[in-house]
């Protein structure tokens, strides 16, 4: 079990507001001492001089202020943005944004653990959001059974659900009753506080219980879905469903507060150029929920929105049920999350039909740009026109005449090759619907580990030879079809590929690897190999074979497809024939003598600056 500890000072808003005030002037790191004094100026000085640090506890709670050293209630602090923006609505008497930059605390902050207002705490209940979950689902909490929740599921290891349906049977009996271990955790000034920002309001009740608090009605009619998604525990734990069943089927999913920008982004470029690891890095965040998938000749409508299949029941009678694609299944989780960031990413969008893919669709690709008045409220990012759709209308939305809009907290990002042969052309139309983003092939942005790795022992790096190979293809144009996409990605090889296992050196007394090897196999055939040899023997398959990484997908590319129809412009065709005779002279020679399957001058091109 852990330990659960929250601010035991008081929750007097001119207190608090004074606390964010000081550190707001400050504008930054800002001593104990000093602040202290500022807080008796503003305050009084007649309380224990420990209760003017522990002032600070509750805004450190929600995240409006922090610590230097965490471990360390004497060490400086600063306010955080969040804590700026509560002070300018505290100040304008902004209840609409104090209640909405709450909600944000309520859902970013750890309470639980790690918590620079507690940083003795480390329970893996979050106080806050099992206070509101519980009063949600029972319609109201007191302090009292809040303070049994948390004693049930803390201290006892108790069942949420279970806890639940305890207070209820108290509830009717009226004979709720702490123990010593309980009652600790019924001044919880946190909630106190909540309450006294408008966030939590008290409702009508007999007071034998005590007062009974729940969310402001306010509150939970712009938060509904946000407070009923609010983790109870900070770490994975099971949560069962509530015993009170709620509304949350009924909840107006379309009129809720939503993330804005949804988009359509359309990355293309060189194959290897890093339009996958564009996405990872720029659109998404480890908040970002993914759905990821490939489009091919064969992929289908009724693949990507879903369609009518047979479905057995029990009885073994049939029927036909919608079952739905990953488009519907990713519209339906974001429609129902509108605080959660949607991203659906398709990979070689244009190895499939994408216009037939999209179907109708493909008219939600419009998005709103901008809020007008008089229009329907949708936020940017919406699809600016619904459709008529009624099996994903039901799926989403649970009713069949809802038109079916992409939400704006869904983006959907696709991947393309520059101008690819032997793929589906993507019409006007289509394309005037994404933001087109070239992703450029070059090494601007290239982790140097990568442009600058070694290819083997061959003294030439990835970058030089990249570049090197990829001059003699543009500048072989006339004779190669798509000379653009026939270059090489500066993401083409990863840096494994380019390592130098250097068990694949001849050892002592053999002029080269091959001549080792045939040995080896030679003595391996007739039964006449030493244990010795056979652990060389091992070694120097395994290091051939790690070494062949780099030609087996680098120098096989180059012979088979970039140079097929020209090999002469690159390699030396008067030495070389076949492409096992380019990896065989590749893999079994060393150093500079590697690239023998080369034209001269591309070697002098690849050692010139190297030298």
């Amino acid at each position: 079990m852990g330990k659960i500890v929250m601010p035991k000072n008081s929750a007097l808003l001119n207190e608090i507001e004074s606390v964010l005030q000081i550190y707001y002037e400050a504008g930054g790191w800002l001593s104990n001492d000093i602040y202290k004094e500022r807080l008796k100026a503003m305050i009084g000085d007649d309380q224990y001089a420990s209760s003017y640090t522990k002032k600070a506890q509750i805004t450190s709670y929600f995240g409006f202020t922090e610590w230097e050293n965490i471990n360390n209630p004497q060490s400086m602090r600063r306010i955080t943005d969040s804590g700026k923006e509560m002070y300018i609505a505290i100040k304008s008497k902004d209840t609409a944004k104090v209640q909405s930059i709450l909600m944000k605390a309520l859902e970013t902050v750890k309470f639980g653990r790690n918590n620079f207002g507690c940083p003795e705490s480390d329970s893996d209940i979050e106080p806050p959001a099992l206070f509101i979950r519980a009063s949600l689902d029972l319609g109201y909490l007191t302090y009292k059974e809040f303070a049994y929740l948390l004693w049930k599921l803390e201290d006892i290891g108790g069942n949420y659900t279970d806890s639940l349906a305890e207070l209820k049977q108290y509830r009717s009996n009226g004979n709720l009753t702490l123990g010593e271990e309980a009652n600790k955790y019924v001044d919880c000034k946190p909630i106190m506080i909540l309450q006294r920002w408008g966030f939590l309001t008290e409702v009508e009740g007999d007071n034998s219980g005590g007062k009974h608090i729940t969310v402001a009605p306010e509150v939970l009619q712009k938060y509904r879905p946000r407070l009923y998604n609010l983790k109870i525990y900070n770490i994975d734990m099971d949560c069962d469903e509530p015993v009170i069943d709620d509304d949350r089927e009924n909840i107006d999913y379309d009129h809720s507060e939503r993330i804005s920008g949804g988009t359509n982004v359309l990355l293309y470029g060189v194959p290897g150029s890093g339009k996958s690891w564009t996405i990872e890095h720029e659109y998404c965040d480890k908040d970002s929920h993914v759905e990821r998938l490939v489009f091919h000749p064969d992929y289908t409508n009724a693949d990507f929105i879903g369609q009518i299949l047979p479905v057995v029941d029990e009885d073994k009678q049939v029927t036909y049920e919608f079952t739905p694609g990953p488009f519907t299944t990713i519209l339906r989780n974001a429609y129902r999350n509108p605080m959660k960031k949607y991203i659906l990413i398709i990979e070689e969008i244009n190895r499939g039909n994408a216009p037939a893919i999209f179907g109708e669709i493909f008219q939600l690709l419009d998005r709103k740009v901008e809020m007008r008045d008089g229009d329907d409220g949708f936020p940017v990012g919406t699809s600016e026109y619904g459709i008529t759709h009624k099996n994903i209308a039901e799926f989403v939305y649970g009713n069949p005449e809802h038109k079916v809009r992409i939400p704006s907290n869904l983006s959907i990002i696709g991947t393309m090759n520059t101008s690819d042969q032997n793929v589906f052309t993507l019409d006007t139309a289509f394309q005037r619907r994404w933001r087109m983003r070239l992703i450029e092939n070059n090494f601007d942005n290239v982790r140097a580990s990568l442009a600058n790795a070694q290819i083997l022992d061959t003294g030439v790096t990835w970058r030089k030879f990249c570049e090197t190979v990829n001059t003699i293809i543009i500048g072989n144009k006339s004779k190669m079809a798509s000379a653009e996409d026939k270059r090489l990605g500066v993401y083409f090889v990863h840096e494994n590929d380019l390592k130098f296992d250097e068990r694949a050196l001849p050892s002592e007394g053999f002029a080269t690897l091959l001549i080792e090897y045939n040995e080896l196999i030679r003595k391996e055939l007739t039964n006449s190999i030493t244990e010795v040899e056979k652990i060389r023997l091992a070694e120097i398959r395994e290091a051939v074979m790690h070494n062949r990484l780099f030609p087996e997908k680098v120098i096989k590319y180059l012979w088979d497809d970039a140079f097929k129809f020209n090999p002469e412009a690159l390699f030396d065709t008067d030495n070389v024939e076949s492409l096992e005779q380019v990896i065989r002279i590749f893999v079994y020679n060393k150093g500079q003598d590697r690239f023998k399957i080369f034209k001269q001058t591309v070697r002098d091109a690849l050692y010139h600056t190297q030298q």
